[in-house]
């Protein structure tokens, strides 16, 4: 079953990383949709799917397709422990403090539910096509050259996320599966995914 984004052109990059993880926004090993209770956090104009609640803080919809202009740190809108997933493309870099608002987020989860991540990665990548640079600017880029995205405020990558997950854990605020984590290379850059789930 294709998720039915809303692209702006064929060959669209959010096409190509949707890909990688779609089998887990739909279904879990035991055949349940995993839809029915999810959120697209900071969607942007790119809906992941019209089944599925959007949220972005963006209150222009020239930049944003959501359904709901709400705060994407915290997250009041939602009880904790009542989301099947949470799904959320370029974002999370977009915050200095990812750590609070990756634990804000968590909290939302159900016991084995889904927080699914496609981030830029911004540290060195050895992929065949990026050969051990880094391709996608860091803050420190935009700093020197203005290019790179304005609204990145915390360099990510695997590393970095791996780090933080591992951090959480040892501290005894999270337990987790790592389900899968993939650099997915494109014309421009390399991105990463996590599919993580939630044991505590």
């Amino acid at each position: 079953m294709a998720i039915n984004i809303n692209l702006t052109h064929e060959g669209d990059r959010m096409q190509k990383e949707f890909e990688y993880i779609e089998k887990h926004l739909y279904f879990d090993p035991n055949g349940q949709k995993r839809f029915k209770n999810g959120v697209d956090i900071g969607c942007g104009t790119n809906r992941i799917s019209q089944d599925i609640v959007s949220i972005d803080a963006q209150p222009d919809p020239r930049y944003a397709n959501n359904q709901l202009i709400w705060d994407c740190i915290n997250l009041d809108i939602f009880s904790n422990e009542v989301l099947d997933f949470i799904f959320s493309s370029h974002c999370l870099e977009d915050f200095s403090d990812i750590k609070a608002v990756f634990q804000n987020w968590w909290s939302k989860l159900k016991t084995n539910g889904l927080m699914i991540l496609l981030l830029p990665d911004m540290e060195i990548c050895n992929c065949g096509f990026c050969k051990g640079k880094t391709r996608y600017p860091t803050i420190e880029d935009y700093e020197k050259t203005g290019k790179g995205n304005p609204s990145h405020r915390t360099n990510v990558g695997k590393k970095f996320i791996e780090g933080l997950l591992q951090d959480l854990k040892e501290h005894g605020v999270i337990d987790y599966n790592m389900l899968q984590c993939d650099t997915i290379p494109h014309n421009e850059s390399c991105s990463i995914d996590f599919v993580i789930e939630k044991i505590k």
